[in-house]
């Protein structure tokens, strides 16, 4: 019973924390809907674990399970392993996400990046590419200081949503979380056409 009351233990501190983002999490939530208000798109990524996170992201916005609520345009570029070896293959692993920015990104949209620790190269540089575009940037990102690693504290992230912990199956726990925050609040403010604006 011990290692279970532990497991449950290691969440109750990361979760009782994000209450404290819910001004950080409602700003990004502003500031996509005005991009998406405008046209704009999402793109997402991550590696390993967060790549199926990006995906899930991306069918959320496409797909909405709530009915009446829009469809809103999403594109994870993790998914394409054809794509990603083929960018890894020419211009390294750490370009991977930053060289589908710069070819697919458009005026208005948006780069959500995933890293569980804040370290992982190719998405900061997705992230970095997207900023150099004049898109939103929005990070999620764990790590036991709560800073984010490389990733979180990058000026080219506009929006950083961390959680406060060094264990990544916490980490990916809580930002599901926060991503179908995301993709609720988007809505209550796209609903509300002057916050949109």
């Amino acid at each position: 019973m011990t290692l279970v009351s532990t497991a449950f233990e290691r969440r109750v501190a990361p979760g009782r924390a994000l209450a404290g983002e819910a001004a950080s999490i409602a700003l990004a939530c502003r500031a996509m809907a005005r991009r998406f208000a405008r046209g704009g798109r999402l793109l997402v990524f991550g590696d390993g674990g967060a790549s199926a996170d990006a995906q899930h992201v991306a069918v959320e916005f496409v797909h909405p399970v709530i009915v009446g609520k829009r469809a809103l345009p999403a594109l994870s570029l993790s998914h394409d392993a054809a794509r990603l070896t083929a960018v890894a293959a020419t211009s390294g692993f750490e370009e991977v996400y930053a060289e589908q920015v710069r070819l697919l990104a458009a005026e208005h949209d948006m780069a959500l990046g995933f890293s569980w620790d804040g370290g992982c190269a190719d998405v900061l540089r997705g992230l970095e590419a997207a900023h150099g575009l004049g898109l939103l940037t929005v990070a999620l990102v764990g790590g036991e200081g709560g800073d984010g690693g490389a990733v979180g504290r990058s000026p080219a992230v506009n929006h950083v949503l961390g959680v406060r912990s060094g264990d990544p199956c916490v980490v990916r726990e809580i930002h599901m979380t926060v991503y179908h925050l995301l993709w609720e609040l988007v809505h209550v403010f796209l609903d509300q056409p002057e916050e949109a604006r």
